[in-house]
């Protein structure tokens, strides 16, 4: 299935019926239909500064299909260490919409799915607070790369997204490229698809839930060998005919 961006049409998307059933398995949500995220801003607070460039992957079935991206005018010049660091100019936002502008597109494109991305406190939070200026909620539940690659990928020395593409030898098309959405986003898609067939070679689930993944980044590091194994002796476990089935979280 070929990449589309938010402009293009995406008739050959799985209709609503088909995400309804692939996106929950008894009453819980999985991963098989998610979006990757991932946000530049002004400064590190939510709660004051603004955001100045989004970029979303729509993934099914792991596999990028459509995607979303925009520049934004904060209303503020941008500080000196922000453009040093992207490479964004006040000249590329002058004529952009605003975040508020924004937030209603993107929350349509996320549409209550789950979220992944690269130290997510920070996007939730400025996600979160965009919302909230555009008189919308967030409702989307959060997958970390970084917490995950720490429980199933430890005793790296850093887990910064530029050298666990490094460590895990997952380079995106633009591989030299790093905050800017588009390409952290990219580089996201390539870990996340690398740490969810890790996770399933140690568990044998294919499939899992969004609540595992998240009892797993909230394990102790020295939990998570026996909850691995905990997971993968459950889905080894024969079920009987009729015999309900038993997701563990």
């Amino acid at each position: 299935m070929g990449l589309r961006s938010r402009s293009e049409t995406v008739d050959n998307l799985p209709s609503p019926e088909y995400r309804a059933t692939m996106t929950s398995l008894h009453g819980l949500a999985t991963t098989r239909e998610l979006v990757v995220l991932d946000f530049e801003t002004t400064g590190l607070a939510p709660a004051f500064d603004r955001t100045i460039e989004v970029a979303a992957t729509l993934l099914v079935d792991h596999r990028p299909v459509e995607t979303f991206h925009q520049l934004m005018y904060p209303g503020v010049r941008l500080p000196s260490f922000i453009t040093s660091l992207t490479g964004i100019t006040d000249e590329m936002l002058y004529g952009q919409p605003r975040p508020e502008q924004v937030m209603p597109r993107l929350h349509q494109f996320v549409r209550g799915l789950p979220i992944v991305a690269h130290n997510a406190a920070f996007d939730r939070g400025f996600l979160r607070a965009e919302l909230a200026r555009a008189g919308l909620k967030l409702e989307n539940e959060f997958l970390c790369t970084m917490r995950l690659a720490r429980r199933l990928v430890p005793g790296l020395p850093t887990y910064r997204l530029d050298a666990l593409v490094d460590s895990l030898d997952v380079r995106a098309p633009d591989a030299r490229q790093f905050h800017r959405s588009v390409a952290d986003v990219n580089h996201t898609v390539a870990i996340w698809q690398h740490l969810h067939a890790r996770f399933s070679e140690q568990t044998d689930m294919h499939e899992p839930s969004v609540s595992t993944l998240g009892a797993l980044m909230r394990k102790p590091k020295k939990q998570v060998p026996n909850y691995l194994a905990k997971l993968r002796a459950g889905q080894r476990q024969p079920v009987g005919v009729g015999s309900p089935v038993l997701l563990l979280s």
